[in-house]
């Protein structure tokens, strides 16, 4: 009795120990692999998406009366609109796209781009050159346009066909708010 007990004690102990094959191998590899995409998707480096944070906002880019405004995006696009509500505008409550005219309008559509050693958000294929210098703790510390410098003031440069208006100040208006105004 006893050797015959024996084999079918083999049988069982290589059994409990994953000796045998067929579709119980075939659970265990799928739940190794679920562990492994899992521990995969947790160690992904997440995208910086605040990297723009001190720079993004609404800046006035208004000249001699005629409204506009500077948005820099989250992603660090630049874009300009015409505000028209002014005179110049027939006071309509609501933001174009800007004209030949409208202040900024040469850097409409360009993007930032970081550099870590000076500091800087500079515009991409900006001419004349553009640039956001902040501190350690990522806060706007001084704008250049150009050769030209602004800590607190804003810098507004304007010939008889181009005005470029650089605020350091961001508006109380958002992004969302000059998107739900866009001129239909």
């Amino acid at each position: 009795m006893k050797k015959a007990l024996l084999p079918l004690f083999v049988t069982l102990t290589l059994a409990a120990c994953g000796g045998g094959s067929g579709s119980d191998d075939k659970a265990a590899d799928t739940s190794s692999q679920t562990q492994t995409n899992t521990s995969t998707a947790n160690t992904q480096t997440p995208e910086k998406s605040d990297e723009f944070a001190p720079i993004a906002g609404v800046y006035d880019a208004t000249y001699q009366g005629d409204k506009a405004v500077a948005v820099i995006s989250a992603d660090g696009k630049y874009q300009v609109f015409d505000d028209l509500n002014d005179s110049s505008g027939g006071n309509k409550d609501c933001y174009a796209a800007p004209s030949a005219s409208t202040p900024n309008q040469k850097f409409d559509g360009l993007s930032f781009e970081y550099d870590e050693n000076l500091r800087h958000f500079k515009l991409k294929d900006a001419d004349p050159s553009l640039a956001f210098e902040v501190d350690e703790d990522k806060a706007i510390q001084f704008i250049i346009y150009g050769g030209n410098m602004t800590v607190g003031d804003t810098l507004t440069i304007g010939s008889a066909n181009e005005v470029f208006v650089i605020s350091p100040k961001k508006m109380t208006l958002t992004e969302a708010d000059i998107a739900a105004k866009k001129c239909q």
